[in-house]
């Protein structure tokens, strides 16, 4: 072989070499993977931590709006986890997939056994040890195995039964979102999810024997998590609804059902409070009914027991301690008045009705501040009310 023969050898091996090593970095180089719109998450292809209900009371887990997810973390080398939820929430799968880079297709090959992997533990092995759904707590374990940079996804009715927020009073359905989880912090009970991107997959969506929600108690429940998850320092959060899905999942590990709230009878006589949660809700901070069309409908039996009667009617507007007292007196003077001029228009005579707001004062408020001043949100979201007065002439 002459010198210029293996010269040109020479270069083409290194050619080779060269272009070997530049496709090797192309395959190994992390990959973004952005399913879901308006940047969350933050960034993709990170670790990921995925919290599974695969428990009672909440639809069986679905990983298919979240498969990309699955794959991107996978074909970057990154950590895939699977957190349970249950009354003590732990790690209960760990895989790590080590792709090589040598060609295409046996990384393809590793990363769609990884996915497939997580797929087929979510469902078909995964399943609760402790009874009851401790989702903050979940949601603290995800954040202490997962790095900075990673996203966490819970697919979960978001019920939860244990911990510290917990639906086993079904006032957490009425409480402001803001209040609970300036509670929490306050506290010191928020997971650390700083730099983490947070989803929540299937939020308000139940199965049985959990009764269903409707879009009100839904769009609270995610409303909930959404707040306390930002106030606990997430990077992005993003919701994904789910609500039509009811596939129970079959275990003997018990979860309370949550009773849901429901409306209170309106007597002909007495004390009936309208619960600012409830149909009768107002816009925060202002007299404006939330669904007009919803508060006439409860306003509506009202006025059909006070019509053609002779009970004298007070309404009491009160409000949560937040605030100065003169604002909170004046909005809860509002809110009555509010009542009012909705009863006077379906037919009750306005002589017959009193408005007085008693802000966060008088008879019906409750206690709302703990010993260091901090908002409670159960008791405060009962004091957003306005109580109806009947009064009935003594025969």
């Amino acid at each position: 072989m002459t010198r210029y023969r293996l010269r040109r050898v020479f270069a083409g091996l290194l050619a080779a070499a060269a272009l070997t090593a530049c496709s090797d970095q192309q395959q190994t180089a992390p990959q973004p993977v952005q399913p879901f719109p308006g940047g969350c998450p933050v960034d993709s292809g990170k670790a990921l931590t995925l919290v599974l209900g695969a428990r009672m009371g909440s639809p069986r887990p679905d990983l298919t709006e979240v498969r990309a997810l699955i794959e991107g973390a996978a074909r970057n080398n990154q950590k895939v986890q699977v957190i349970r939820v249950d009354g003590q929430p732990t790690v209960a799968l760990a895989i790590d997939v080590k792709i090589s880079g040598n060609n295409a297709t046996q990384e393809d090959k590793r990363v769609g056994n990884a996915v497939k992997q997580v797929m087929d533990f979510a469902g078909q092995q995964l399943g609760p040890k402790q009874p009851e759904a401790d989702v903050l707590g979940a949601l603290a374990e995800a954040a202490r195995v997962t790095p900075d940079g990673g996203t966490i996804v819970l697919v979960d009715s978001g019920i939860a039964t244990a911990g510290s927020l917990s639906f086993q009073d079904n006032g957490m359905f009425r409480v402001e979102p803001a209040d609970e989880a300036g509670y929490l912090s306050a506290r010191h009970l928020l997971p650390k999810l700083d730099g983490r991107s947070v989803l929540l997959v299937g939020l308000g969506s139940t199965a049985e024997p959990q009764p269903a929600l409707d879009e009100n108690f839904r769009g609270r429940v995610v409303n909930l998590w959404q707040a306390v998850v930002s106030k606990a320092g997430a990077a992005c959060v993003k919701a994904m609804d789910i609500a039509s899905r009811r596939d129970p999942f079959k275990t003997s590990v018990p979860v309370t059902v949550v009773q849901l709230p429901s409306e209170p009878p309106i007597k002909p006589c007495g004390t009936t409070v309208l619960a600012d949660s409830d149909s009768v809700g107002f816009v925060p901070e202002t007299a404006n009914l939330r669904d007009p069309a919803a508060a006439d409908h409860t306003l509506q039996q009202l006025a059909a027991q006070v019509s053609g009667g002779t009970q004298r009617i007070t309404l009491v507007g009160n409000t949560a301690s937040v605030g100065p007292a003169s604002g909170m007196r004046e909005l809860s003077q509002r809110r009555a008045e509010t009542i009012k001029g909705a009863l006077v228009r379906l037919g009750v005579s306005a002589d017959r009705i009193t408005a007085r707001g008693d802000g966060n004062t008088g008879k019906y408020h409750e206690q709302d501040l703990d010993a260091n001043g901090v908002l409670m949100p159960l008791p405060a979201a009962r004091n957003r009310s306005v109580v109806v007065e009947l009064l009935c002439a003594k025969g």
